[in-house]
């Protein structure tokens, strides 16, 4: 009996190790309606887009032929192949005057052209070239989907039959090109038979020289494809989904340095973007890598007009950046030019000569130019069918006008030369449309002299801008600076911050440094975000979408390849606040006299009003279980429910094909008081129904989020795990072996025992 009861006593210990250990109340937060409150804005949460990492070619744009125009200008066969036949890229045959280049096969047999998409670059989370991989075909094929294939082709002398096809999962389609003695365009329909990553293939059989140019394959099962909203191009599907579900309050677009250009010739043009995709004019990519292999065309594609329509399928504001007629600060080499100029190294007419090579000088005709390309736009967004641009954003498919209220000045741009531009811009614009709200810049970085420098010039002259600030921080910066906006003015200019991410300390690599303790800590500075909502107007994690191993930045939000997506635990914590942030925040007492909970754990309370919803974000970045009790007295709360992300490793993560860290929703005890038990490393959005409100229309979790493969073990771990059940094992052969011993040996001295009794 003592032998069984040690044994159960045992299995108790056990099994008690093993389950999470709540303390009864760690704190106490007080919630109550004569608490002060002040109004925060409802603008807080949105999304930045860039063509960076393959995120809008190669990612939210549709089309799946790379360099489909061969205007790259680096490699004008980039990701075409060539057999059995001899090709030129050649500009003696434009297309139009935007698209000059084409390429002229020279048949005489049977001959293949093929386009291999958009294909990875990289070892898989490192940036060590794969040859292999960046030559391998990656469009991705789904079985039972139908691509429209569209192409200009310029019959020459050819003599022959010419197809079409996926390469190994459709059917060819033969193309008719007998005619085309002009540039035509010809579609055609391929059904995919197999879910496979493969190539475009056309086939010709005969003989002569035939041209083609601007080719696309469109999967129909792409937003907007058939709208006339979307007349020129359609969005990848899984993509704008995930954007969709987050419900960003706006879009920031098109940079980031995308925006600005590299040469004082190349500045971006937003009017070059508009119109039909064949007409638009392609350019460069700053975000390219050359020599590396990360070949990057700026097709336009992903233009002014698609982002407009995009913020209204979503439900968002555009708010789009603008160069203020200065290249990017990043690469020109302002503040070195500007330091020799300082230090006596050039002379003054030297450093004014190289201004001119980086920056166009107000008063002058370009200048003007630029700024009426700025009017414009706004009319382009807000003009009816009377005013020129008004009427040719309806031609391009949007009766509706997209109702622009914010224009921004300049990404991540300070100094004397920004400011000069800035205030010349600002001005025009202020007089001849008062209703815009500007933003303005303030750098890179969240300190320094020309930080502290830039806000100071915005509070005197522009105090009515929203200031752009970025940083992309470690070594647990955004932990040790939640009460950044806590001592900001309140009678200057509001925040936006545009660009941010946190990245983790000593463990991930690429991928998987997008992680549940990366989103832990943004999550936990986003309740700083809350606390300021008076100051801080708007925000954005940036970037939103990589491709895998093709990526131009350590840290993404969402994460692709060919045929799906991996959802960031980063995402989760964006779309979980974005879905439940109240109007007002509550100014709480948190049971010791303090209104901010003390470190490793971080919280926000708002509320709703209208709907009688409060809403308590609670971040918990310790290692431990931790219960807070919240104390409701004076509500009458009918419900309460908690969305949570929660691991027991910081290095949790998502990838393609293995996700792990996803919300969970559980309901807690309705009354005064509500305990809330968090576990360690967790993100938790209560949300609680009081009056007559019976929590009927809380936020629901969109089918769109996957169910998680199990729970997240790193290797190490795993390694140490099977090591142990190794050793076990090993113990457990040798505890047999042991035994079995000792009874030969027992029955060893009964057999001498019985033959001396005999």
């Amino acid at each position: 009996m003592k032998k069984i009861s040690a044994v159960l006593l045992s299995l108790l210990f056990a099994v008690m190790s093993v389950v999470p250990a709540f303390a009864k109340s760690d704190y106490t937060i007080k919630i109550s309606p004569d608490n002060e409150k002040y109004k925060i804005s409802d603008m807080l949460y949105g999304a930045f887009i860039e063509d960076i990492s393959y995120a809008c070619d190669g990612g939210l744009v549709s089309n799946l032929v790379n360099n489909n125009s061969f205007e790259y200008f680096f490699n004008r066969e980039a990701n075409w192949t060539f057999e059995n036949c001899e090709y030129e890229i050649t500009r003696d045959y434009p297309l139009n005057k935007n698209n000059k280049y084409s390429c002229l096969v020279t048949v005489d047999g049977e001959a293949t052209v093929k386009n291999i998409g958009f294909p990875e670059y990289y070892e898989y989370k490192t940036y060590d070239r794969n040859r292999e991989k960046a030559s391998t075909p990656d469009m991705g094929f789904k079985a039972g989907e139908k691509y429209e294939l569209s192409c200009y082709i310029k019959n020459i002398d050819f003599s022959g039959e010419a197809s079409v096809m996926l390469d190994n999962v459709s059917e060819p389609q033969s193309l008719d090109i007998t005619g085309c003695r002009d540039w035509t365009k010809l579609t055609v329909t391929l059904e995919s038979k197999k879910t496979e990553d493969g190539a475009l293939k056309f086939v010709f059989s005969g003989k002569g020289n035939i041209l083609i140019d601007f080719v696309s394959l469109i999967p129909e099962c792409s937003h907007g494809y058939g709208d006339e909203k979307w007349k020129y191009v359609t969005l990848r599907s899984d993509l704008y989904q995930a954007l969709e579900d987050m419900h960003p309050a706006f879009i920031r677009f098109p940079g980031g340095c995308l925006c600005e250009g590299t040469d004082i010739n190349k500045l971006y043009d937003w009017k070059a973007t508009i119109g039909p995709t064949e007409e638009r004019e392609q350019s460069e990519n700053l975000w390219r890598d050359d020599w590396n292999g990360r070949q990057y065309i700026n097709t336009s594609s992903m233009g002014y007009h698609e982002y407009f329509q995009l913020c209204t399928d979503v439900g968002a504001e555009p708010v789009p950046i603008l160069n203020v007629a200065l290249t990017c600060q990043g690469r020109n080499d302002y503040g070195g030019r500007k330091w020799a100029y300082v230090n006596g190294e050039i002379t003054e007419e030297e450093f004014n000569k190289y201004l001119e090579t980086i920056a166009l000088t107000p008063g002058t005709k370009e200048f003007d130019k630029y700024i009426q390309d700025i009017f414009d736009l706004i009319e382009y967004a807000n003009g009816d069918e009377t005013t020129v641009w008004g009427k040719k954003r309806i031609e391009n498919g949007s009766r509706e006008p997209f109702n622009l209220k914010y224009i921004g000045l300049g990404n991540e741009n300070v100094g004397e030369v920004y400011f000069r531009n800035f205030d010349a811009i600002y001005k025009a614009v202020k007089e001849k449309y008062p209703e815009i709200t500007v933003v303005s810049s303030a750098g890179g970085w969240l300190e320094g002299d020309d930080y502290n420098d830039a806000w100071n010039i915005i509070n005197e002259k522009y105090p009515d801008t929203i200031v752009d600030e970025h940083y992309y921080t470690k070594e647990s910066y955004l932990f040790h600076n939640n009460e950044r906006y806590d001592n900001f003015r309140r009678d200057g200019a509001r925040v936006f911050v545009g660009e941010y991410a946190a990245t983790s300390d000593g463990f991930g690599t690429l991928q998987t440094k997008s992680n549940i303790w990366e989103a832990i800590e943004e999550a936990g500075f986003l309740t700083g975000f809350e606390r300021n909502g008076d100051v801080v107007a708007m925000s954005s994690y940036a970037p939103t979408f990589a491709k895998v191993n093709s990526q131009c930045w350590d840290i993404n939000l969402i994460w692709f390849d060919s045929q799906q997506a991996a959802l960031s635990p980063s995402y989760f914590v964006q779309l979980l606040f974005a879905n439940n942030t109240g109007d007002e925040y509550i100014k709480t007492d948190i049971g010791n006299g303090k209104t901010f909970i003390e470190k490793d754990l971080y919280e926000s309370v708002t509320v709703d009003e209208k709907s009688q919803t409060i809403y308590v974000k609670l971040v918990n970045a310790s290692g431990k279980n931790k219960t807070v009790n919240l104390d409701l007295t004076g509500y009458n709360v009918n419900k309460a429910s908690n969305i949570y992300l929660s691991e027991d490793y910081r290095a949790a993560c998502n990838e393609i094909g293995k996700t792990y860290v996803v919300p969970h929703e559980k309901e807690l005890a309705a009354g005064d008081n509500v305990e809330v038990r968090m576990g360690k490393y967790s993100v938790n959005v209560i949300r609680i129904a009081y009056g007559d409100n019976d929590g009927g229309s809380f936020y629901t979790l969109p089918d769109t989020v996957p169910e998680a493969m199990g729970k997240y073990i790193p290797l190490a771990v795993k390694a140490g795990i099977l090591g142990g059940i190794g050793a076990l094992i090993l113990l457990v052969i040798i505890i047999v072996f042991i035994i079995k011993l000792i009874k030969k040996i027992k029955n060893k001295k009964a057999e001498e025992i019985e033959n001396v009794k005999e």
